[in-house]
């Protein structure tokens, strides 16, 4: 193909392959809500609801800083941000009823999964979950989307003790690979999540959801991606 032949996006693609430095492909340490399933809208959805039933508005802005955290830490920060625990109680209280019926089916899967899936399938790379997500909740969640099959292992919020954007949880799932935190690549949405990972010692590759990253954040990730169509196409420009 000829140079004037190359799309737009095909260029991109490669500027963004070439301004980046190299990395070795043995391990992927997968995120699950914003990066895999498309349910962070799912849980701004929760938020509001559950606020509207208090009288009270959720801002986006407060659903931003709770991306990639664990309930524990969830809890901690909407508790201190009322300053109320009747309100905070019957806030919790709806929320988890909100929870319950929004999640009663498969949350949307996000675009290019399967096919990253299969890529690293047929090249035998491990490949594991690290979410903030509960353990409960998680394997239920993924079990639905037809997920839970496909990995090695799912590594939890509630089984460490400092959640994203601690290293803990990274270093838990590249136990179970097993796998040294230098040969882990690690796939996250969240600001919370690409810096635990860089914090591991590992290679954190970003593809946004709700929440553009910072110039701090971006220092800290071997690239930021559009979609995981683009994670798949820069593995294999790696081959």
């Amino acid at each position: 193909m000829r140079r004037d032949e190359l799309s737009t996006r095909d260029c991109q693609i490669a500027i963004n392959f070439l301004m980046i430095p190299p990395m070795k492909l043995t391990a992927v340490i997968f995120d699950m809500d914003g990066l895999m399933l498309d349910s962070e809208r799912i849980y701004r959805q929760i938020f509001n609801r559950a606020a509207a039933d208090c009288d009270f508005e959720f801002p986006a802005t407060l659903h931003e800083t709770l991306l990639g955290r664990t309930v524990v830490d969830m809890k901690r920060i909407v508790r201190g941000i009322l300053k109320n625990d009747d309100l905070f109680d019957r806030f919790m209280d709806r929320n988890r009823h909100h929870h319950d019926l929004c999640f009663a089916e498969a949350p949307p899967i996000k675009r290019g999964l399967h096919e990253l899936l299969d890529y690293l399938d047929a090249r035998k790379i491990p490949k594991v979950v690290a979410t903030s997500t509960p353990r409960i909740a998680a394997l239920k969640r993924l079990t639905k989307c037809g997920l839970l099959s496909r990995f090695a292992s799912v590594s939890c919020g509630d089984e460490v003790a400092n959640g994203k954007p601690a290293p803990d949880l990274f270093l838990l799932a590249a136990s179970r690979i097993p796998a040294k935190p230098d040969q882990c690549v690690v796939l996250e949405d969240s600001e919370a999540g690409v810096t635990g990972a860089h914090a591991a010692g590992m290679t954190v590759c970003m593809v946004p959801d709700m929440k553009q990253p910072t110039d701090d954040i971006r220092a800290r990730a071997h690239g930021v991606y559009e979609s995981l169509v683009h994670v798949r196409e820069m593995f294999e420009a790696m081959v």
